[in-house]
């Protein structure tokens, strides 16, 4: 976590005399990022990036692309958050190269080694001098672009990765981005990939299409899993409607559809005994009158770009699970099997504007994902409560054994305790059993609704997350009681379990100024003392006593200042132990300073690291 710059007087001296001057201040360039593996669901973070760069595709009148190789299983190892970091700032690179432009992200794999993602403007160019800053800078610097910082920022990001990032922009080709990532096998084989083709092979399919232009993405997709594509322009099949008889399934553009054609569908939609299946495709920037027209006729939704790992899930629920509604799998809308899912509604009676009717609420967050951490975070920013940012379940448990929680939103797919157990175990409890507890999930087919109610939930919430859904299920479950509002309050508060027996920060926030002060207190105090440690243990090798309870003084007073328990029980021992002139215990400090050292700053790391993702 924490990079130094040695000056060059930091030198230890071998004289006694020196005392604590080896100490100085170090400037901190970067700070390193830990990288966590874990399989993700690829089409989920694709969802997030898509919404995230939605303004500027409207604005600039562009759009983007996912052609995804079919070896990319709908599930892939990696550090989902940092990777859609990264995936963004090169994609906003490519983007603001130009106007009514096409942005294409190719994801591909060579071998069993390396995972590729190409992000590519054929239109877009660089000039000269920006091409060169592009491949010769190493370092952010204010001189430069904020493109080109967060270029920068990508590449070193990527590089943590243990990947690298290159870009190309020539004439006639445009301009190119390549990140290349180490690829990690899919153990848990959490794709259906292999089950759908056995399943559909030989499958037809009639895609009704009134432009040709962009049906080469869709139709190379849907062959991944044994169907056959049959293409016709919409105008021929409003002149002779086609025999549907010969097909499986058909796709349908629902801005190309009319009063006409859903009249048409619907009798096919309806009658009880077809097997047939309609899936409907929608534009990113559809109206919601074009968007609800279609609905009535969908058996299964899916949104543009059209990405791998959606094509399948919705295939595996009709055709494998035989589910008869497939409503929604993308970053605008969910399958609302009943009301036990939340949708935003306008008429709520919680807004920006009356968020201080919660001053006093402990609410928190369970989430892995650092990104959603951060947005819930950011839409529950308000003065009086307190927010507990936990990264899997068992950390909640825990959280629950110390303090009063009101209201808990739970990401499902965890690492350690996932929220479905963790839901169960806080039920098995009386004390626990009347708190509201609100799934963030990716999906809500009816099968995963169940699993959640039968766990103990008490409603769910889409992917990516919006303020006005968090703010009914708010307006829903959380009870404000006397007890609540009569808390102290001040600023909203936010907490992370940490080990108190190492480091009470939530003291140390406490006792600070302000949570910028500590956390400065924080990065100093560890910066000052890390390069001090080789210098420890040389003092005692060379027994010099008093240099020795000088730095041990100093040292506690740093320690005491960020609330650093176990430093401080130690070093207020050591101090003992050099008055009583106990020489034949000081050598033990050696391997006990490096053991705290490195435990104390494994609980640094870990709220500093909290305190980035959701700034």
């Amino acid at each position: 976590m924490f990079g130094f710059l040695k000056s060059k007087t930091s030198e230890v001296s071998t004289q006694e005399t020196t005392g604590f001057d080896i100490i100085e201040k170090y400037t901190l360039e970067i700070k390193n990022v830990n990288i966590e593996n874990q399989p993700f669901r690829l089409s989920g973070m694709l969802h997030i990036l898509t919404n995230k760069i939605g303004d500027l595709l409207q604005a600039n009148r562009q759009s983007i692309y996912y052609d995804i190789k079919r070896e990319i299983g709908r599930y892939i190892i990696g550090d989902n958050d940092y990777l859609e970091q990264v995936l963004e700032i090169l994609v906003k690179n490519a983007l603001s190269l130009n106007r009514d432009s096409e942005v294409i992200l190719k994801i591909s794999k060579i071998k069993t080694s390396f995972l590729i993602f190409e992000v590519f403007n054929e239109k877009g160019m660089m000039q000269k001098e920006e091409y060169a800053n592009y491949l010769d800078a190493t370092r952010l610097l204010t001189k430069h672009t904020q493109q080109l910082n967060a270029f920068i920022k990508a590449k070193k990001i990527a590089e943590m990765m243990k990947g690298s990032i290159e870009v190309t922009s020539k004439r006639r080709v445009g301009t190119q981005f390549t990140l290349k990532i180490p690829y990690y096998a899919d153990e848990e084989k959490k794709s259906h990939q292999d089950a759908l083709k056995a399943s559909l092979q030989g499958q037809r399919a009639l895609f009704i299409v009134k432009d040709m232009h962009h049906t080469q993405q869709i139709e190379y997709i849907f062959e991944t899993y044994g169907i056959t594509i049959v293409t016709m322009n919409l105008e021929d099949f409003e002149k002779k409607k086609p025999d549907l008889r010969h097909y499986n399934m058909a796709i349908v553009r629902s801005a190309d559809l009319n009063y006409k054609h859903v009249s048409f569908f619907k009798t096919i939609y309806q009658n009880p005994k077809s097997n047939f299946k309609i899936i409907i495709m929608h534009e990113l920037f559809e109206s919601e009158d074009t968007m609800m027209l279609s609905k009535s006729i969908a058996h299964a939704e899916i949104y543009n770009p059209a990405i791998i790992g959606d094509v399948e899930e919705i295939l595996y629920q009709m055709f494998i699970r035989k589910s008869n509604a497939v409503k929604g799998i993308s970053n605008m809308e969910i399958f609302d099997p009943d009301t036990f899912t939340i949708k935003g509604r306008k008429n709520t009676k919680v807004s920006d504007d009356n968020l201080d009717w919660y001053k006093g609420a402990h609410i928190a967050i369970v989430e892995d994902s650092k990104v959603d951490q951060r947005v819930i975070k950011n839409i529950l920013n308000i003065d009086g409560v307190t927010l507990f940012c936990l990264n899997n379940g068992e950390e909640m448990l825990q959280i629950l054994e110390t303090e009063e929680i009101d209201i808990i939103f739970s990401d499902i797919n965890m690492p350690v305790m996932d929220g479905l157990l963790m839901t169960q175990s806080i039920r098995a409890k009386k004390r626990w059993e009347h708190i509201p507890i609100i799934s963030i999930s990716s999906m809500a087919f009816a099968h995963e609704v169940e699993e959640m109610k039968v766990a103990g939930m008490n409603a769910t919430i889409s992917k990516p997350i919006e303020a006005n859904e968090v703010y009914a299920a708010l307006d829903n479950f959380l009870v404000m009681t006397a007890q609540i509002r009569n808390r102290k309050t001040d600023k909203q508060q936010i907490k992370f379990l940490i080990n108190k027996e190492i480091i009470d920060i939530n003291r140390g926030l406490e006792e600070a100024v302000s949570a910028l002060q500590y956390q400065e207190d924080l990065l100093k105090t560890l910066n000052l003392l890390d390069e001090t440690r080789a210098s420890f243990e040389k003092m005692i090798y060379d027994q010099q006593f008093r240099a020795l309870a000088q730095y041990a003084r100093i040292s506690l007073e740093r320690y005491k200042k960020i609330y650093a328990t176990e430093m401080i029980q130690m070093f207020t021992e050591f101090i003992d132990f050099i008055s009583q002139k106990q020489k034949v215990y000081v050598m033990d400090y050696i391997y006990l300073y490096q053991q705290k050292w490195t435990r104390l700053k494994k609980e640094v790391e870990k709220y500093i690291q909290n305190i980035e993702n959701l700034t």
